[in-house]
């Protein structure tokens, strides 16, 4: 259908004033009738019937024409399915992942390879609430419709290993570095807010049960030497070692001098809180960031300004305290990479509603929770 043939059609839903037309795009200024949200979904359909990709937007450039849909000369690419590669990350992740939990686990898998089934509850811990994160997002994407794919982990070694005086040292890695999944365009703002809540709202509860878990397994001792990988604890962590601690019993309290020895599984449940944390970020296109667009728009630049200077003193203050790189200057170097745009959503009129208020309340709160200026030292 051509356009001049599909503005007519248009007009039964909108009071359409001038009409623009661009290389890529035709511009479409005027007022969309009441109510606004079942124009533009009928709207969005008849669009879409003739082959073109819609963006509803409010006009900021006329006080008189405050609506503005922008009509893309084009379709949308269906987003991929490619499932045996979402079954082959994830086989791979768990070798890797068990690997990993083994040698955490003190397990000498070099001289007997049988031990790697030590592994497996760090494994299947961090594989749970990683795949918990990614499937929120994936039903709720499939909730409003959108296009997704299903989670794809990502692999990574399980331990780094280096020579020093003559002899090989071995130090572990987590084996992954998390999970992803492909989303198409969203419908309109709520659904972007929802669909970035979803995941770490939804692994956040997941990683509770789990770090409660690993904790009750953990015990408390003197440190063996004074040097070592130390784990920074979030609040969330240390309220949930608080809340362990009431159950232990006495004699397994910790004595003066003595530190948590954490067992894998709880291991799992920092890593967890840890992804959380970075996702929820208000920066480019992670979690954090879809929630930001979604509720600020544009103006969210402002936040990822303010985000970008705490990383910044973050990255300061661990090379002032510890004499060490911060991983918040590779997060930071990773997202500016991605960059800032953010694709808009086919609608950025209907407004929020309260519930949308509180899932991104909700979604701030975790992350204030589950944030370490310096996780690893």
């Amino acid at each position: 259908m051509s356009i001049a043939a599909l503005i007519p059609r248009l007009r039964d839903y909108m009071f359409i004033s001038e009409v623009k037309t661009g290389v890529r795009f035709i511009y479409i200024e005027g007022e969309l009738h009441q109510p606004h949200a079942d124009n533009i979904k009928a709207m969005r359909a008849i669009v879409k019937d003739a082959g073109y990709t819609p963006f509803f937007e409010n006009n900021r450039e006329s006080d008189s024409a405050i609506h503005k849909l922008k009509i893309g000369l084009f379709s949308l690419r269906k987003v991929r399915q490619r499932f045996w590669l979402n079954w082959l990350l994830l086989g791979i992740t768990a070798v890797t992942t068990t690997v990993a939990g083994a040698i955490w686990f003190g397990a000498d898998i070099f001289t007997n390879p049988l031990l790697v089934y030590k592994g497996l509850p760090f494994a299947g811990a961090l594989l749970l609430i990683l795949g918990s994160h990614e499937l929120g997002h994936y039903l709720t994407c499939r909730h409003y419709k959108m296009q997704a794919t299903p989670p794809f982990f990502i692999p990574f070694l399980p331990f780094l290993g280096w020579m020093s005086a003559g002899q090989w040292i071995v130090a572990p890695s987590f084996g992954t570095m998390g999970a992803i999944i492909r989303m198409g365009i969203t419908p309109h703002r709520r659904a972007l807010v929802r669909v970035g809540a979803a995941g770490p709202i939804v692994g956040f509860i997941v990683a509770l049960p789990v770090t409660i878990v690993g904790l009750a397994l953990s015990y408390y001792q003197i440190p063996e030497t004074a040097a070592g990988l130390m784990f920074d604890e979030p609040l969330i962590f240390k309220g949930l070692m608080w809340l362990v601690d009431l159950f232990r019993n006495p004699e397994a309290l910790p004595q003066a001098g003595e530190i948590l020895h954490i067992h894998p599984i709880a291991l799992a449940g920092w890593l967890g809180f840890l992804v959380t944390s970075l996702n929820l970020l208000p920066l480019s296109q992670l979690d954090g960031g879809h929630i930001a667009y979604g509720v600020l728009g544009r103006r969210r630049i402002w936040l990822t300004i303010a985000t970008y200077a705490l990383m910044a003193a973050a990255v300061i203050y661990t090379l002032l305290k510890y004499n060490q790189p911060s991983m918040w200057l590779v997060w930071g170097v990773i997202t500016l990479i991605i960059g800032f745009r953010h694709p808009p959503s086919e609608d950025e009129i209907t407004p929020l509603t309260r519930v949308d208020a509180v899932i991104a309340a909700v979604a701030l709160a975790i992350l204030v929770l589950t944030v370490m200026p310096v996780p690893i030292h």
